[in-house]
C-alpha cells in the first residue's frame, strides 16, 4: 500500500521558496519556448500520444505530497472546498492495452474556480500515486477559465505530469478539461490550439449532484445517472469525510476521465 500521508490537515498551506519559483520559472521558459514550440507537435516530436499536452507556463517543481489514503488525495483546503464547494475526480491511469498502470505518480497543479493560480504556496498542487487497479480519487475545486478576449481565453483544466512504471512507461504531460455541460466545443476558444490541436479527447466527462447545490445543477452538468451507483458510493464516502472535517459542504460535481500511457 502507498505510504499515506501524515499531515494534520487536507492540503496544508505550504510555502513555496522563492529559490524554486525562480527554477521554476526559468525551466517554464525553456519548456515554453523549446518544448513546446508548434514545430515540435507539429514534426510530432510531442503529441505522439493523442492524451499528451501542452504544460503551460505554471508548473512549479517539486511538489508535496497529497495523499491521504491508498488511491486518494485532496488537493484543496479547508478554506477553498468551503470556498468554491467540492469537486470530486476519479482518474483511472491505463497503458496502451487497456492494463490499469498501478503505482503511476500523477504530478498536479490547476487553478482556482476563479482561474486563478497560485506561485508563492503549493495551493492546489501536489502528487498521488494510483491504487492497485490504476485509480485515484482527487478531492479538490473546479479549475475555472481564465484568459482574455483578447489575447485568448483556456478552458478550464488541471494539468497532470503522469509517471508509470520506470522503464515501461512514458512520462506524459497532459490536462484533463471541465466544460460548462460537457460541451467540449467549450475547448474550441482555447488559445493553447495555437500551439498544437485542439484536444477534445482531453475532456473529463463530469456531472453534477443537484442535492448538493439546492437542487440546481452544477456547471449545466448532467446529474449524475441514478445507476451509476459506483460514483455515487464513491461520493457518499467522501462527503462522510467532509462532515468528519467540520465542512459543511457537499461534493457538487465530478468528473471522471481515462488516461492512457505511452510504453517506452
Amino acid at each position: 500500500m502507498t505510504q499515506v500521508a501524515t499531515v494534520a490537515d487536507w492540503a496544508p498551506r505550504l510555502s513555496v521558496s522563492l529559490l524554486t519559483r525562480l527554477v521554476s520559472f526559468t525551466r517554464s521558459a525553456f519548456v515554453m519556448t523549446v518544448v513546446e514550440n508548434p514545430l515540435t507537435w507539429k514534426l510530432g516530436i510531442r503529441g505522439s500520444n493523442e492524451m499528451e499536452d501542452i504544460e503551460g507556463p505554471f508548473y512549479i517543481l517539486g511538489a508535496p505530497q497529497r495523499q491521504i489514503e491508498d488511491g486518494k488525495a485532496v488537493m484543496a483546503s479547508k478554506d477553498y472546498l468551503e470556498k468554491y464547494g467540492p469537486f470530486l475526480f476519479i482518474f483511472e491511469v491505463k497503458d496502451e492495452k487497456g492494463e490499469p498502470v498501478p503505482n503511476a505518480t500523477l504530478d498536479w497543479w490547476q487553478a482556482d474556480t476563479e482561474g486563478g493560480y497560485y506561485f508563492a504556496s503549493w495551493t492546489l498542487r501536489g502528487k498521488v500515486k494510483t491504487d492497485a487497479n490504476g485509480r485515484v480519487e482527487v478531492l479538490s475545486v473546479r479549475p475555472g477559465d481564465y484568459g482574455s478576449k483578447l489575447l485568448g481565453e483556456r478552458a478550464g483544466h488541471v494539468h497532470l505530469i503522469v509517471n508509470g512504471t520506470q522503464g515501461k512507461h512514458r512520462a506524459m504531460t497532459t490536462q484533463a478539461y471541465v466544460c460548462p455541460g460537457n460541451r467540449s466545443e467549450h475547448m474550441m476558444k482555447d488559445l493553447a490550439n495555437y500551439t498544437r490541436k485542439s484536444r477534445p479527447g482531453n475532456m473529463a466527462t463530469c456531472y453534477s449532484i443537484p442535492a448538493a447545490n439546492g437542487g440546481e445543477k452544477y456547471w449545466e452538468l448532467p446529474e449524475l445517472p441514478a445507476d451509476d451507483t459506483e460514483t455515487a458510493y464513491r461520493v457518499a464516502w467522501w462527503n462522510a469525510k467532509l462532515k468528519e472535517r467540520g465542512i459543511d459542504r457537499q461534493v457538487l460535481g465530478v468528473g471522471r476521465h481515462q488516461l492512457k500511457l505511452s510504453t517506452v
